[in-house]
């Protein structure tokens, strides 16, 4: 199993201070899809769904994400996992803005259309963020710390993506703890709710699930991994967990939406195959859980 990624982390720069009075990821998504489908629309059709060109629209593609009714992945549904994801790394949300960091995470054919993402994000600028549409322009964007930014007009698109993978071998185990941080809200269901009573099985579970989907949407999928079942014994100890909301007001729906989620620590304790520690480092990457597109389910964690 497989999948290629790239992170891009960009930097914008306010023209002045900026009142940031809700999360700015949740602000930037909404602008960036808006740009992005003014940018690539030719057809004007009012849903995708029916546009003969949402096979190779990168609006379609990144932002309405539509699959077959009749698929294997999700039934029942047309619109699968988003083939990115958003971070950021700060530690608390500010009330002042000058300057901002995040990181877009694109799987699989996505990465080719890092340059329509750019140029939406440049036009977002224009319009400006927050309730005094405070604009900002784009003063770097870099790969690992090396700056892709030729000029206002060019991004280099020349750097190789980078994989994730993991071939079965063998089903060795390795006994040790793992410290788990969820640095932004977990969103994922335990018998039917969202929850801060879960279990270590229900977590990795979590993890396989955000996996398996992205391997079979933008990577590869072997079927020898159609069922997991987590390590019996594996136990959460020193939980330091809360619940964190979020509103998002959603244009599209009319509504305000409830975004919240787990944020905090704990530790899983066990015996842990590769397949699960291959689990947790392709969910460190990738975001875990649900509404990772809102820059939700950051996780970062520690062997021992």
């Amino acid at each position: 199993m497989t999948l290629s990624y790239q992170q891009f982390d960009f930097t914008l720069k306010f023209q002045s201070p900026a009142k940031g009075d809700v999360e700015p990821l949740f602000i930037l998504r909404s602008m960036l899809g808006k740009n992005l489908r003014s940018m690539c629309c030719i057809s004007k059709q009012s849903t995708c769904p029916e546009c003969m060109y949402n096979k190779t629209c990168a609006y379609a593609y990144i932002f309405e994400t539509i699959m077959l009714q009749e698929n294997s992945l999700l039934p029942g549904t047309n619109r699968a996992s988003h083939p990115y994801s958003f971070s950021t790394k700060r530690s608390q949300r500010e009330t002042t803005l000058t300057e901002y960091n995040f990181t877009i995470t694109l799987f699989g054919k996505a990465i080719e259309y890092l340059p329509y993402v750019y140029a939406a994000v440049v036009r977002s600028g224009k319009d400006g963020l927050f309730r005094d549409r405070t604009e900002f322009e784009v003063v770097n964007v870099s790969i690992d710390g090396k700056s892709i930014l030729i000029n206002e007009n060019q991004i280099d698109t020349s750097i190789p993506s980078k994989e994730w993978f993991f071939c079965f071998n063998n089903n060795d185990k390795t006994q040790g703890e793992i410290l788990v941080e969820l640095k932004s809200p977990l969103r994922f269901k335990t018998n039917g709710k969202y929850s801060l009573d879960f279990t270590a099985s229900d977590f990795m579970k979590c993890l396989y699930r955000r996996a398996k989907t992205l391997c079979m949407l933008y990577g590869t999928w072997e079927d020898e991994f159609n069922y997991y079942e987590p390590t019996e014994g594996i136990l959460i100890e020193d939980k330091n967990l809360r619940w964190l909301d979020f509103n998002h007001y959603s244009a599209r729906q009319n509504k305000s939406i409830e975004l919240g989620g787990v944020v905090g620590s704990f530790k899983i304790i066990g015996d842990f195959t590769s397949f699960e520690l291959a689990l947790f480092e392709l969910n460190r990457i990738a975001n875990a859980g649900k509404n990772t597109n809102f820059g939700l389910g950051q996780i970062d964690f520690w062997k021992r």
